[in-house]
């Protein structure tokens, strides 16, 4: 084989077995007729069964021509006809002697090492698998079908190293070994050299509708999205869109605030791949965004029936759960967020068991998962924590600060005065005897609705004082960049333009960098301790969904949040009381998008109703 010839080892050796003219079939039964028992027909006719799909004729046909002639080729033919069959002992069987008949034959150990892997013998399939490469070492394809096997049994390093020699020995213009080197990058988190690839590829077929559709899923991954939609938008263009490309282009939509876009491209996905579990999954994330969260509910529980134990129903548990605490079902809802553990990176030291929220009197560890805004939010729940045993908590750096200065706060003081509640920045202690995340402890309380703690955080010296003139105001405007969906939370400070224009107001940036001309800004380094001190010295916050506003939230400093249409579950009317008071943080006030329009759009009412609101809050400072 040369290079040029990769496509003939995909899917082992099927590919040969159907170089055949299904046409052929009738002219080979009558050549057959005029020659009984001719081993060459009968294995022809074995193999034109076989491209037809006709597998129980190939078995006979070929399980007649090794009658009288067993060389390995017909024995290969009947093992992989007998594999489709679902008979795998039987193809083991045939295969082996296929082996044995000819040990120097790569076919031969290409279709054993398939029938291996069928029967779970998945040492024996890796060494016939190696013993083909050995036969071959310079054809690309069979480095290529290692590395496929490597990767769908999780040896990730191997895949990468087989896959980069088959992309060594292919022609310069060959699709498939770049497409899986490229693939195997990605999965190893290696986005940037995959999309390098992925580019590659575009410029040597720049009209195959796979490699753009490829290179837009990377190009998502990196969060380049309008570089992604161009891709998969060019991808639908050449050719008939793929159920995989229709739902990424979705993702894409979604990321924009797209929402009447997305739902087309996933209603056109499903009816390509009805039933598809990952296509329902980012469906009913896309209708609970959209307000729709009975239809999203239904969906997830569908999915947790039909794929109990898979990932695809624990991340169907864990988006249900966002639906039962948007609606305030706490209990329920702190059961299936668990869910979130079987999809995240695991805690720190994997040594320690789980707690479970029982008392002890050797210390636990507490550890945050993701954003710093999740870590602030849950904070509130340690004395609670501390009160069944003494605690670790592990704390970001850029937290640390802020955190040992908040000791002094009422909420802490019986912490403090038990001396329970120990601050690190090093997992390592050998004392500690379970690990826990803060995100679980409402579930492991067995609390309910947050507890009234605010405040739980403070500035190490407010800087408040009364009577000032004219008020300062905080404005944070944008989250991080490098989250999927900021475009939809964060604001473009154009849109902020009727804010921005009230009189007598001494605006102070809460983002880190540039900022307007007249802002007062934060210090370009510094952790939240110094955001939290700029934070003490103002009138109000307004922000968009961010660390900031919960740092605002739980430092009992009046917030105005700016919340996308199907904002986070913990703004949602389910963590409202019946007094119009947020349960989490009582002074905020929400001024949410109001539709599921595109994001330029959907900002316009609830910018005018804070620039109206502060016009009032002004005067009456004033």
């Amino acid at each position: 084989m040369d290079k040029s010839a990769t496509r003939g080892i995909v899917c082992f050796v099927e590919a040969q077995l159907k170089d055949h003219d299904p046409a052929s079939y009738d002219e080979l039964k009558a050549r057959l007729a005029r020659n009984p028992g001719d081993p060459l027909l009968l294995h022809g006719l074995a193999k034109a069964a076989f491209t037809q799909g006709r597998f129980d004729q190939a078995v006979g046909y070929a399980g007649l021509a090794v009658r009288t002639d067993p060389r390995a080729e017909f024995h290969v033919t009947l093992g992989l006809a007998l594999l489709r069959l679902g008979h795998v002992e039987a193809a083991l069987g045939a295969l082996r002697v296929a082996v044995l008949t000819d040990p120097s034959n790569p076919s031969a150990q290409l279709a054993l090492s398939e029938a291996c892997e069928a029967a779970g013998l998945l040492v024996d399939a890796e060494a016939a698998l190696r013993m083909a490469l050995d036969q071959r070492p310079l054809e690309a394809g069979y480095p290529l079908v290692l590395s496929q096997f490597l990767t769908r049994h999780g040896h990730p390093a191997e895949a990468l190293a087989m896959a980069r020699r088959a992309t060594r020995l292919a022609a310069t213009d060959d699709v498939i070994t770049r497409q899986h080197e490229a693939t195997v990058l990605g999965a190893a988190g290696d986005h940037v050299a995959a999309e390098i690839l992925f580019a590659e590829l575009c410029s040597l077929h720049p009209t195959d509708p796979a490699v753009w559709a490829n290179h837009g899923a990377i190009l998502f991954e990196l969060g380049r999205l309008d570089d992604a939609c161009i891709a998969l938008e060019k991808a639908s263009a050449l050719g008939s869109p793929t159920a995989e490309t229709l739902t990424n282009l979705g993702l894409v939509h979604m990321a924009f605030g797209h929402l009447a876009e997305a739902e087309k491209d996933f209603s056109k996905a499903i009816a390509l791949k009805p039933g598809d579990l990952r296509i329902l999954l980012n469906q009913g994330t896309l209708l609970n965004d959209l307000g729709r969260r009975e239809e999203a509910a239904d969906l997830f529980r569908q999915i947790m029936r039909n794929a109990a134990g898979t990932v695809d129903a624990a991340r169907a548990r864990f988006n249900l759960a966002t639906v039962e605490l948007a609606e305030g079902r706490f209990v329920e809802g702190w059961w299936d967020f668990e869910a979130r553990r079987l999809l995240l990176q695991p805690l720190p030291r994997p040594d320690l068991p789980d707690w479970d929220g029982g008392p002890s009197e050797k210390p636990i560890l507490l550890c945050g998962e993701q954003g710093l805004g999740d870590y602030i939010q849950f904070l509130r729940f340690v004395p609670m924590a501390v009160e069944r045993a003494p605690v670790h908590l592990l704390v970001p750096d850029g937290l640390m600060g802020l955190v040992e200065q908040s000791l002094t706060l009422p909420v802490w003081q019986h912490v403090q005065e038990r001396g329970r509640l120990k601050l690190v920045t090093s997992a390592s202690d050998k004392t500690v005897v379970a690990k826990a995340s803060l995100l679980s402890l409402p579930h492991l309380l067995d609390e309910g609705r947050p507890p009234e703690t605010v405040p739980y955080l403070c500035a190490a010296q407010p800087r408040v004082s009364q009577d000032r003139q004219p008020p300062r105001i905080g404005l944070c405007w944008s989250g991080n960049p490098g989250y999927r969906f900021d475009r939809r939370r964060s604001i473009a400070l154009d849109l902020l333009e009727p804010i921005l224009k009230t009189d007598g107001v001494q605006w102070v940036s809460l983002n880190r960098g540039t900022a307007p001309s007249g802002f007062e800004r934060l210090p370009e380094h510094g952790d939240m301790a110094v955001t939290a001190a700029a934070v003490s010295s103002l009138d109000l916050v307004i922000s968009v969904d961010t660390a900031v506003a919960h740092l605002a939230g739980a430092m009992g400093v009046p917030l105005w949040l700016l919340n996308r249409s199907g904002g986070d579950w913990r703004w949602a009317e389910g963590n409202w009381d019946r007094q119009g008071r947020h349960l989490w943080y009582p002074q905020v006030r929400l001024f949410a998008q109001e539709t599921a329009d595109r994001p330029d759009i959907a900002w316009r009412k609830p910018v005018a109703r804070v620039a109206e609101a502060l016009r009032i809050f002004v005067a009456r400072k004033s």
